[in-house]
C-alpha cells in the first residue's frame, strides 16, 4: 500500500520546554514528590555561560532542560510522551497484523486465524519523530493538528516561511509498480488554530533518520552507498597507518575492524540486500585488504593471490561473516522480545492488502532467509526462534556456523587455486 510519512524537526526542542509544565507532567506520570523536587532543585538558579571572543558572560536560564546533562534527554521524553498521549488523532492510523507463530515473509494477506491487529503510526526517539499516514489528505490534516497541539507543550515544529525552507519534511512511498511521479508531492501549507497559514512543508525522496538513509523506493541502495562513502573517507584518513610497512598486518586488521567496518556496517541489521549491493560491500572490503597488504590488482592476477589468504594475513574475516553475524544476532534479539513490542510484532507482521502479480521487491525477511540458508540454519521461524530463545546458545551457534562456513569456503578456494596452478589432482 502507498504510505505518506512526516519527519518532524522541532525548533530548539531542548531549550523551549516549559519547566513548570515539565514538573507537572512528571507528577502526572506518577514520579514521587521527592524525585520531582530533586529535578526542580537541579534547575533552580541555572546559568548559561556564553563566551564571545575573550569576554565571558552569564545569563539566567529559566526555560528548557539542562543542555549536556544526563537527565536532559530523559526529561524531554516525558514532554513528548505527554504530547502524544493527549492527542485526539483526527485521521485513521495505519493498521498491521501479526501472529505469534507466523512467518517473516510470504504471509497470506487475508489470514485471520491467530492474527492480531495493531496500529503503528509514529516512531519516537528523543526529539526525532516520524509519523505515517494512509493518504495525502490525512497527511495534511494530521500535520496541521500536530503543529497546533505541540505548541500547547511549548514545542514548535519547524515549517517553511517565505524563502526559508522547512526542516520538517514529508515523504511519499508509492505502492509496488507505481511510479513516484503519479502522486501529488507538491508543497502543502500548515494551518494554525485560527485557520491562517503558519508555514509550508516540502516533500523529499531521501531523508536521514537516526543515522540511516530512508529512500522513497524503500530500497537500501542509498544507505549502502552512504555507508561505503563514509567508510572510504575513514579508511583514507588512516591511509598512512594502513600503508605503513613497519606496522604489523594483524594490528592493521584490528584497526580496520574497529573503525572502518563499524562505520561500513552501521545499521546493516535492517538492510534489504540484493546481491548487487552485497557485491559492492565485498568489493570495498577486498580493496581495503589489498591496500593494507600493499598488493594491487596486477599482483593479485599475476600471483593468483586469493582474498582468503589476505584475510589470514590480517587476522580478519570475510565481509559475509561480519554482516551475517550482525544480522543473525539482531534477529535473535528481536525474536526473544515479547509480542507486545513493536519490533517483535513487525518481525512476523504483514499488511491486510493483496499483493500485485509478480516477484515482490527485496524485503528484510528474504534477506534474513538467505543469511540463514548460507549458514546452514533452519529458515522456519518457529525452529530458529527456539534456537535463539537462549541468548548465549544463539550467540555460540551463529559464531560456530559462520566460522565453519568461512573455513569451508577457504578450503574450496584453496583447492581450486591448486588446480588452477597445476599443483592439484582430482
Amino acid at each position: 500500500m502507498e504510505t505518506w510519512a512526516l519527519f518532524i524537526d522541532l525548533v530548539k526542542a531542548f531549550d523551549t520546554v516549559p519547566r513548570e509544565a515539565l514538573f507537572a507532567i512528571l507528577r502526572r506520570f506518577g514520579l514521587p514528590d521527592h524525585f520531582v523536587n530533586i529535578v526542580i532543585r537541579l534547575h533552580e538558579n541555572a546559568k548559561i555561560k556564553v563566551k564571545v571572543g575573550s569576554v565571558d558572560s552569564e545569563l539566567d536560564s529559566s526555560i528548557g532542560v539542562r543542555q549536556g546533562s544526563c537527565e536532559g534527554p530523559v526529561l524531554f521524553l516525558f514532554i513528548m510522551q505527554a504530547a502524544m498521549e493527549t492527542m485526539n488523532w483526527p485521521v485513521p492510523k495505519p493498521e498491521f497484523r501479526t501472529r505469534k507463530d507466523g512467518v517473516t515473509m510470504g504471509e497470506k494477506s487475508e489470514r485471520k486465524r491467530g492474527a492480531t491487529t495493531f496500529e503503528f503510526w509514529l516512531s519516537l526517539f528523543a526529539d526525532d519523530c516520524a509519523l505515517f499516514f494512509n493518504t495525502r489528505s490525512d497527511l495534511i490534516t494530521g500535520t496541521s493538528y500536530l503543529f497546533n497541539h505541540l505548541r500547547k507543550f511549548g514545542l514548535l515544529m519547524h515549517v517553511g516561511n517565505g524563502s526559508v525552507l522547512s526542516k520538517t519534511e514529508a515523504m511519499y512511498f508509492p505502492s509496488p509498480r507505481v511510479e513516484y511521479s503519479v502522486a501529488d508531492t507538491s508543497r502543502f501549507n500548515v494551518l494554525d488554530v485560527n485557520g491562517s497559514v503558519a508555514g509550508f512543508i516540502d516533500f523529499t525522496q531521501e531523508f536521514k533518520y537516526l543515522g540511516s538513509i530512508i529512500h522513497s523506493s524503500l530500497t537500501s541502495e542509498a544507505d549502502v552507498d552512504r555507508r561505503i562513502k563514509s567508510a572510504t573517507a575513514a579508511f583514507g584518513a588512516l591511509k598512512n597507518i594502513f600503508t605503513n610497512r613497519n606496522i604489523d598486518l594483524k594490528i592493521k586488521g584490528r584497526i580496520y575492524t574497529a573503525l572502518c567496518l563499524s562505520i561500513l556496517l552501521y545499521g546493516s541489521e535492517v538492510w534489504c540486500l540484493k546481491e548487487e549491493l552485497f557485491h559492492r560491500l565485498r568489493s570495498f572490503h577486498h580493496r581495503c585488504c589489498r591496500t593494507m597488504c600493499r598488493i594491487n590488482i596486477a599482483h593479485t592476477i599475476r600471483h593468483h593471490i586469493s582474498s582468503e589468504s589476505l584475510f589470514g594475513r590480517l587476522a580478519i574475516e570475510s565481509l559475509d561473516t561480519y554482516y551475517h553475524r550482525r544480522l543473525l544476532r539482531w534477529a535473535g534479539h528481536i525474536a526473544r522480545m515479547p509480542l507486545n513490542r513493536a519490533p517483535r510484532m513487525f518481525l512476523t507482521g504483514w499488511v491486510a492488502n493483496s499483493r500485485p502479480t509478480g516477484c515482490p521487491q527485496m524485503t528484510w525477511g528474504r534477506t534474513l532467509k538467505k543469511a540463514l540458508q548460507r549458514n546452514s540454519l533452519p529458515t522456519e521461524f518457529s525452529k530458529w526462534r527456539e534456537l535463539a530463545a537462549d541468548r548465549g546458545q544463539w550467540k555460540a551457534i551463529c559464531g560456530a556456523k559462520l566460522k565453519e562456513q568461512q573455513l569451508t569456503e577457504t578450503s574450496q578456494q584453496s583447492t581450486w587455486t591448486r588446480l588452477r596452478n597445476g599443483n592439484g589432482h582430482f
